[in-house]
Formats: structure tokens, C-alpha cells, sequence
């Protein structure tokens, strides 16, 4: 290599050391986190309006239903989901997928429990459900959740 193609190859290295790494989950991010959501999973989408917010249905091939519920302001704020197995919480949970984690482990009883489980923080909320072949739950960010939009209501 000549020293200006080395030069070049270092400086693009360099850039992508010092760049941020692209998140790819969805929870607290936009519109376009969804589909590396579904191109992550190998699944497909389909979006629904609503007048308070949108729905993105993303079919897993596993069996299971996630749907994203993104704001007005296009923030993904809640993700809810129904199947046979439980979604990579990893990639589905955003930035929140940490605080889930660190409050299983403050728990007293260990995160492979058959119990549901239900983690409340003052900026996130799961509640996760079911048994093997008929999982279901929710997470959402309260602070972001559109004014009139009850959580019941996200399923």
C-alpha cells in the first residue's frame, strides 16, 4: 500500500473507534430502530394508526407478536409482546435492557424463576408473564407515554 491508502485506512479506522456504536434496540429510540428490531429478529412489520399513537407489529419467526407503540414526537414508549417464547429483551429494551438487569439481580428471587415478573423503576416499567408457549407482557418508559394514553391499553 501506498502512504496516502494507508493514511486513509487509518483515518477511517480511527473514525469508527471514535464513533458511537449504532444502537439497534427500540425501546426509547425512533421509528428507524424498529426495523433493525425486525431485520435483527428475521421478522416482518406492519404499522397501525391510531390518533394518539402508532402501533408497529413485528411477527417473529419464533410464533411471537412484539408491538411498538411510538409517540406522536417519534419515540418509541412502550413495547408489549405475546407468544410462544419471550423477545430478545436485549434488543427490544433499548437502553432500559440494563436496569432490567441490575434489578433482577436486586431481587431475592433469581431472574429463572417461574414467577411473572414485575420490575417498577421511577423511568421504566416491565411486567412480564405466562408460561412456556404462552408468554406475554409489556415495557414501558413512563415519562414518555403520550398524555392520554392509559397503559392498559397498551397489549
Amino acid at each position: 500500500m501506498q502512504k496516502g491508502q494507508l493514511l486513509l485506512v487509518a483515518s477511517l479506522l480511527m473514525c469508527g473507534l471514535l464513533l458511537p456504536p449504532i444502537a439497534s434496540a427500540s425501546l426509547g429510540s425512533d421509528v428507524a430502530s424498529i426495523y433493525r428490531d425486525v431485520e435483527h429478529v428475521g421478522g416482518n412489520v406492519q404499522a397501525i394508526s391510531s390518533d394518539r399513537y402508532w402501533v408497529y407489529e413485528v411477527r417473529i419467526p419464533t410464533g411471537t407478536i412484539v408491538r411498538e407503540y411510538v409517540s406522536p414526537l417519534g419515540v418509541v414508549f412502550a413495547v408489549a409482546w405475546q407468544g410462544p417464547l419471550v423477545p430478545e429483551f436485549q434488543q427490544f429494551l433499548g437502553a432500559s435492557f440494563q436496569e432490567y438487569t441490575d434489578a433482577l439481580h436486586s431481587q431475592k428471587s433469581p431472574s429463572f424463576s417461574r414467577r411473572p415478573v414485575f420490575v417498577r423503576l421511577k423511568d421504566f416499567v416491565l411486567e412480564n408473564s405466562g408460561h412456556l408457549g404462552a408468554f406475554y407482557g409489556r415495557a414501558y418508559l413512563p415519562h414518555a407515554v403520550p398524555q392520554g394514553v392509559e397503559v392498559a391499553e397498551l397489549h
